[in-house]
């Protein structure tokens, strides 16, 4: 999405040849080839656990932090598998995101018009609000130490995540458009009488 938004800021007349079926279908096979393969790494080292206590899960669905916590076995590597792969799809992709935001940046700066650069800042804001909430819960949820794991707050985080971020989304992009600002002014008079 990132590397979409530089080119149709940086080169708008170009964006069909730039965003070509080739360039997008490979951004998008290299993204699920990288999901696939975080499946299948997690899911053979479950495999290797065993579980003798109970079966039941505390949590709202079944992720790998929870999964590990009720494992009689040792799950060091697990652990350690698990926050190498977040660390490095994280890493990655937020300086994807840096690089191509950085790239926007110098393109806005050299705009002659004002409302272009307004624009250009209204929908890059909303991304960027959207993918730093998404990626700060998913940080906070999976790379820290397995000692400072908190079952409650873990659930807390991650219906924030699955549940509260989706919901946002339609929140934070709307809130470009020019009648849904003023109807939020109104709602937010409103309240403050």
């Amino acid at each position: 999405m990132a590397y979409d938004r530089y080119v149709a800021i940086h080169s708008p007349l170009m964006y069909a040849v730039s965003m070509s079926p080739r360039v997008y279908v490979s951004l998008i096979l290299a993204s699920y080839a990288g999901g696939i393969l975080h499946a299948v790494v997690h899911t053979v080292a479950t495999f290797s656990l065993s579980f003798c206590r109970s079966n039941e899960i505390r949590h709202i669905f079944c992720d790998i932090p929870p999964l590990l916590a009720i494992s009689c076995s040792e799950t060091y590597v697990n652990e350690l598998l698990l926050f190498f792969f977040v660390s490095s799809i994280e890493l990655v992709t937020i300086l994807i995101i840096l690089v191509s935001y950085a790239f926007i940046f110098l393109t806005i700066l050299k705009m002659n018009s004002a409302e272009g650069r307004r624009k250009v800042f209204s929908t890059c804001g909303a991304h960027l609000t959207a993918v730093s909430i998404l990626y700060g819960t998913s940080l906070f949820m999976y790379v820290r130490p397995s000692s400072s794991y908190s079952k409650e707050y873990d659930m807390i985080v991650s219906t924030f995540y699955s549940i509260g971020i989706p919901m946002l989304n339609p929140v934070i992009y709307s809130l470009r458009n020019k009648d849904v600002k003023e109807a939020m002014r109104r709602v937010l008079r409103k309240f403050s009488y």
